[in-house]
């Protein structure tokens, strides 16, 4: 995204706001997560006193930095165009002299992961109650021409032990905006065409979203790639060829749902209409 796009996503958008302790109508608070760009503080409506997490981008870390100045772009792109109920919701941008702000939802859980850990696997029934609106949300952002390109469950946040919603859209990109192939994402998560550098589409996060799904279902990676972050990427793929290992106690449905998912042709990779209407989703259960 070049500097020409971000300055036209930017224009007469932000509201100038000079105060420090206060940005427009929201006091800032504790800091809840920081970063390399970027801090998220806890902000609190001065009128109705609701809850918000505002993301602070100090200026001078982004605007001579490419690649983060990219980050946000799309991040704020992505986040004025979507409105679902499983994903992080922007109310609105502001702006000081020295700082950018996103006031975003606040979204009080943890993450999938870290339920995840807690639980070792989850019961098939339970899987389908989350992976339903985690497929909701991404066709949806699908059908607004918008790829993730970061679905994992560190991103998935587990508000109220009953709601996923989708975090975290720094990595998001209009397909229309796709650039040349590179790597993007995290590896353990990333399709195959990502990690050989070739051309992919939305359906890239069609298999990260079946790599969640074994992973809430089985405990473990599907190809049980375990030091990911050391290994390299070629490794990483020559593993994916291998083919997938699903344990036995695994439902037929389910099987068959994470292969269609994890096909490593994106051609003959299931949709996320697919997905919705498969067998193994409308056994779900009160």
């Amino acid at each position: 995204m070049s500097l020409d796009l971000f300055e036209t996503v930017f224009k007469e958008t932000f509201v100038l706001s000079d105060r420090r302790k206060k940005v427009g109508n929201y006091t800032l608070g504790r800091v809840l997560g920081k970063g390399a760009f970027a801090t998220v503080r806890l902000g609190t409506h001065l009128l109705s006193g609701e809850s918000a997490a505002v993301k602070v981008v100090p200026k001078k870390s982004i605007l001579q930095r490419d690649k983060a100045l990219r980050r946000f772009s799309r991040e704020l792109y992505a986040l004025k165009r979507l409105d679902h109920t499983n994903i992080v919701r922007m109310r609105e941008w502001m702006e000081t002299d020295r700082n950018f702000y996103l006031v975003l939802s606040y979204i009080n859980g943890d993450t999938l992961r870290q339920y995840l850990r807690e639980v070792t696997r989850l019961s098939e029934n339970e899987t389908r109650r989350y992976f339903l609106q985690m497929t909701s949300a991404i066709n949806y952002m699908h059908a607004q021409n918008i790829l993730h390109r970061d679905i994992k469950l560190d991103n998935m946040v587990l508000q109220g032990g009953v709601k996923v919603v989708i975090v975290d859209f720094g990595l998001s990109i209009d397909v229309a905006y796709l650039d040349n192939p590179k790597m993007c994402g995290s590896p353990a998560y990333v399709a195959p065409e990502i990690l050989i550098r070739q051309t992919f589409t939305i359906s890239a996060d069609i298999w990260s979203l079946g790599i969640c799904l074994c992973y809430l279902v089985t405990g473990s990676h599907p190809f049980h790639m375990n030091s990911v972050s050391n290994d390299h990427h070629s490794n990483l793929y020559f593993k994916i060829l291998q083919g997938s290992i699903l344990p036995s106690f695994l439902s037929e449905e389910c099987r068959d749902l994470i292969k269609r998912m994890l096909s490593v042709d994106p051609v003959n990779r299931i949709t996320t209409e697919e997905i919705l209407a498969h067998t193994w989703l409308s056994r779900l259960t009160s």
